[in-house]
């Protein structure tokens, strides 16, 4: 009886003692695991935005729109700092294609505001990013980092927002162009 005692004890003892050698093991290949998907997702991002620069030589303004809407990479990067300015340089590139293809539009003086929110919460994301990545040693449940983590998701939310108006102003100021045409 009092080794049944003894063993119920211990073996539930034992079993967290393994899981958590699993875990200390199983620690330095997570990291370069979510780098690995990180990098992944960036490169649809990439691909997404070379389809819309195809369709916008082909001149099929909407569908390049929505490629380009698609292409905006707003994960949180959890392992890659360096994947971070790539982030951003392509950011750079899709919001320049986005005014380019206002610049092609009929009217002297597009006013795009969502262009300029966009730009604004893209710099805001970075900035939090960075903040985000600092703190990656610290505890997953820190204050900072799981309030970062909030105001990057909320972030987010709010950039695709602003992209998917940018678009539709765009898309609007395009129709109209053809209706002019016709």
């Amino acid at each position: 009886m009092s080794t049944l005692l003894v063993a119920l004890l211990l073996v539930p003892m034992a079993l967290a003692m393994v899981a958590g050698l699993l875990m200390l093991l199983a620690r330095p290949f997570i990291g370069p695991l979510v780098a690995m998907l990180e990098r992944a997702r960036f490169q649809r991002c990439l691909a997404r935005a070379a389809r819309g620069d195809a369709q916008l030589h082909a001149r099929q303004i909407d569908a390049a729109l929505r490629e380009l809407e698609s292409a905006f990479c707003l994960i949180t990067l959890r392992s890659d700092a360096r994947l971070l300015e790539q982030i951003a340089r392509h950011h750079v590139g899709l919001l320049s294609r986005l005014i380019s293809v206002a610049d092609d539009l009929p009217q002297q003086r597009v006013r795009l505001f969502a262009l300029a929110k966009v730009d604004r919460l893209l710099d805001r994301r970075g900035e939090m990013q960075r903040a985000y990545l600092q703190l990656r040693s610290r505890p997953l449940r820190d204050g900072r980092r799981l309030q970062l983590e909030r105001e990057l998701r909320r972030n987010a939310r709010d950039t695709r927002a602003a992209v998917r108006e940018l678009i539709a102003d765009l898309q609007m100021l395009s129709s109209a162009r053809r209706v002019a045409y016709q």
